[in-house]
C-alpha cells in the first residue's frame, strides 16, 4: 500500500536514511569484532604454546640422556619425557582455563604431554593423523592455526615449531574447543545486535516524536492559511523554531495583504464616488438644457401666440421630455445590476438579426455592411436580448463614425488556442484620438453634439458581466476596430 500522507513518507525516508547506515555499521562492526576476537584467540593460544617452548630447555634427547634412557624403547622414552614436562603443561592449562596444551616429538612421532592431564592423559603416546597440519609445521618450521576435528575434537589449534640447533624436533600446541569460541563470539554478537536494536528503537521513537511535532506545526500553519484566506485579520500563533519563523512571515504577509485590501477598498470607494460625481455632473448637464427649453416654451404658452406656434412649442416640449426619458433609461441600463437570464447563445444568429436593425438605422445613407462570419462558432454564455443591444450600440457607434458614407466590416471567428470567440466591427471613419480611447467607456463621454455617452458604457458593462471584454484599436484617418471577446462554451 502506497502511503499518501507527508508524515508517512517522511517516516519511511528517515528510517531508511538513519536505519540503513546503522544496520550497515552494525554488520561491519560484527564482522570486525568477530575477526578481531578470532585473532585475539589465536594470539592467546600462540602465547600459551610459546610458553611451553620457552620452558623446554635443550632438546628431548638431552632430557633422555639425563635420565639414562637414550637407548630405551619409544614407550619408555615417551613416559620419561611426559614425567619431565607434564607438570608445566598442567600449569599452563590451569592458567588458561578451557584450553588444551602439549608437546609433540617428531622423532618419536607421538604426543608427549597433553594437559590438563587428568582429562587428556589418554592421548599421550598417540601419533597425529597424516593430514594433521602439525606435520606441515614440523616440515616447514612455520607456525600455523588449524580448525577442524583433531585429537581433542572440533578445536582451533595453534601450533608452534620447536627448533633446537636449527633442527625441528617437534612442535607445541595450544587449542580451544570450537564450540567455546563460537559461544563467546555469539555472545558478543548478541550484545552488538541488542545495542543496534535499542539504538534503532530509540532513534525511531525520537524521529516519530519530532515528526509528530513537525506535522502538528504544519497543520497549524495550514489551518491558519485557510482562515487567513477567509479573514485577513486572523493571525497564526507561531510555534518555536524555524516553523515559527515561517508562521511569523505568513502573519506579516497577511498583515500586508490586509492593509493593501483596506487601501484598495478606499481607492475603489473613492473611484465610485468619483464616478457618481461624474455621472451626476453629466446628468445635470444633459437634463439642464431640455429643462430650460421646456421652461421657456411653457412660459410662451401664456403669450399671445398663434395656434400653429403653440402646437410647435408643445411638440418641442414633448420631444425634450422624450429625450430626458431616453437619457434616464440608458442611465438605468448602465447602473442597475445585471440579473437577467443568461443562456447559451449562437453569436452568428444574434449578429444576423442585429444587422437587420442596423441596416434600417442606416437607411438613406451610403453606409455599406460587409460580413465575414465564421460558418461554425462555439456558443457563448450571455443574455440574447442584451447581446443584441450590445451589438446594436457598437454598430450605431460605427454608423455615426463613418458619417453617412463608408464601409463597416463585421467578422466573427474562434480563437482555439485561447478558447475565445471574437466579433470584430471595423469602420472606415476618421478614427479616434489616442487620448479619447481611454474615455470611450466612461459614462456621458461623447464627441457628438447629440450623443448621451452611455451606449458604449452600457455595452462594456454587459460584456464584463458575461466575463467578456471590448478591445479598441484605432488610427486617426484610418478608421477603428471594436472587438468583442467572449469565453467559448466547451462541451
Amino acid at each position: 500500500m502506497i502511503p499518501k500522507s507527508l508524515r508517512s513518507w517522511l517516516l519511511i525516508l528517515v528510517i531508511i536514511v538513519a536505519g540503513l547506515p546503522v544496520l550497515l555499521s552494525g554488520y561491519y562492526i560484527t564482522k570486525t569484532v568477530t575477526q578481531g576476537m578470532l585473532e585475539e584467540k589465536q594470539q592467546k593460544l600462540f602465547g600459551a604454546a610459546k610458553m611451553l617452548d620457552y620452558y623446554l630447555v635443550g632438546t628431548y634427547d638431552e632430557i633422555l640422556q639425563k635420565n639414562h634412557a637414550q637407548d630405551a624403547d619409544n614407550a619408555t622414552k615417551i613416559k620419561i619425557l611426559n614425567q619431565e614436562l607434564r607438570s608445566y603443561t598442567n600449569d599452563i592449562a590451569r592458567a588458561y582455563p578451557g584450553i588444551g596444551v602439549g608437546y609433540y616429538s617428531r622423532e618419536l612421532d607421538a604426543i608427549i604431554t597433553y594437559g590438563p592431564s587428568d582429562i587428556y592423559d589418554s592421548k599421550v603416546g598417540l601419533p597425529i593423523s597424516k593430514n594433521h597440519e602439525g606435520r606441515l609445521v614440523m616440515a616447514t618450521g612455520i607456525p600455523r592455526v588449524q580448525e577442524g576435528d583433531l585429537v581433542r575434537g572440533q578445536v582451533m589449534n595453534a601450533m608452534q615449531p620447536v627448533i633446537r640447533n636449527d633442527t625441528i624436533i617437534g612442535y607445541v600446541w595450544a587449542n580451544e574447543l570450537t564450540v567455546n569460541v563460537e559461544a563467546q563470539v555469539r555472545d558478543i554478537i548478541q550484545h552488538i545486535y541488542w545495542a543496534i536494536a535499542v539504538s534503532l528503537i530509540v532513534g525511531i521513537i525520537g524521529i516519530i516524536l519530532l515528526l509528530n511535532q513537525l506535522m502538528n506545526d504544519i497543520k497549524c500553519i495550514k489551518r491558519g492559511l485557510i482562515k487567513i484566506k477567509e479573514d485577513l485579520s486572523y493571525r497564526i500563533f507561531p510555534p518555536s523554531g524555524e516553523i515559527g519563523e515561517i508562521a511569523t512571515a505568513i502573519n506579516d504577509m497577511a498583515r500586508g495583504l490586509e492593509e493593501r485590501k483596506i487601501l484598495e477598498e478606499q481607492v475603489q470607494r473613492a473611484d465610485r464616488l468619483a464616478v457618481i460625481g461624474e455621472m451626476a455632473a453629466g446628468l445635470a448637464h444633459e437634463i439642464r438644457n431640455p429643462l430650460m427649453a421646456i421652461k421657456g416654451f411653457s412660459q410662451l404658452q401664456n403669450e399671445d401666440i398663434t395656434l400653429n406656434e403653440r402646437q410647435e412649442y408643445i411638440d418641442i416640449i414633448i420631444h425634450e421630455v422624450d429625450r430626458m426619458n431616453h437619457l434616464i433609461e440608458e442611465l438605468l441600463g448602465f447602473s442597475r445590476p445585471t440579473l437577467d437570464f443568461v443562456t447559451r447563445v449562437n453569436v452568428n444568429n444574434v449578429l444576423k438579426n442585429t444587422l437587420v436593425l442596423a441596416e434600417i438605422r442606416a437607411n438613406g445613407t451610403d453606409v455599406v455592411f460587409k460580413n465575414d462570419l465564421a460558418p461554425v462558432l462555439p456558443e457563448v454564455m450571455a443574455n440574447e436580448e442584451q447581446l443584441r443591444q450590445v451589438f446594436l450600440n457598437v454598430l450605431i457607434n460605427a454608423i455615426q463614425a463613418v458619417d453617412r458614407k463608408g464601409n463597416i466590416i463585421i467578422s466573427s471567428y474562434y480563437e482555439e488556442c485561447s478558447g475565445r470567440v471574437r466579433i470584430s466591427f471595423t469602420d472606415t471613419g476618421p478614427g479616434i484620438e489616442s487620448e479619447n480611447i481611454k474615455k470611450l467607456f466612461d459614462p456621458f463621454f461623447t464627441t457628438r453634439a447629440n450623443g448621451t455617452g452611455l451606449g458604449l458604457s452600457v455595452a462594456n458593462h454587459l460584456m464584463l458581466s458575461w466575463n467578456g471584454v471590448i478591445l479598441v484599436e484605432s488610427k486617426v484617418n484610418h478608421g477603428s476596430t471594436f472587438t468583442l471577446v467572449f469565453p467559448a462554451v466547451k462541451g
